[in-house]
């Protein structure tokens, strides 16, 4: 099935993707549009009865890692490289005034 696009569809569809085109640039995006349009109508020749919906093309367990605590860093190893830290705490510009 040919799907014919033209100027105003491609104006419109240009608008909702917030593409500015020129008129030199239509008749190129309507041929190129025209064209995925029929690549599509293609797919929907194909028969998917009875084929179940896919949400991944792999079946992926989920595989959370174990929750085994350790030890963290030390109060002064955290703050070993800040470059600003007074009283035990992280130091930062103001950022509102």
């Amino acid at each position: 099935m040919a799907v014919h696009v033209d100027a105003n569809i491609v104006r419109q569809v240009a608008k909702l993707a917030k593409l500015s085109l020129t008129d030199a640039e239509l008749p190129d995006v309507a041929r190129d549009l025209e064209r995925v349009l029929a690549l599509v109508a293609v797919l929907d020749e194909v028969d998917v009865a009875g084929v179940a919906p896919l949400v991944h093309p792999h079946e992926q367990g989920l595989q959370p890692r174990a929750d085994v605590p350790h030890v963290g860093l030390t109060q002064a190893q955290a703050l070993a490289n800040a470059p600003a830290q007074d009283g035990g705490c992280f130091l930062t510009p103001r950022v509102i005034g």
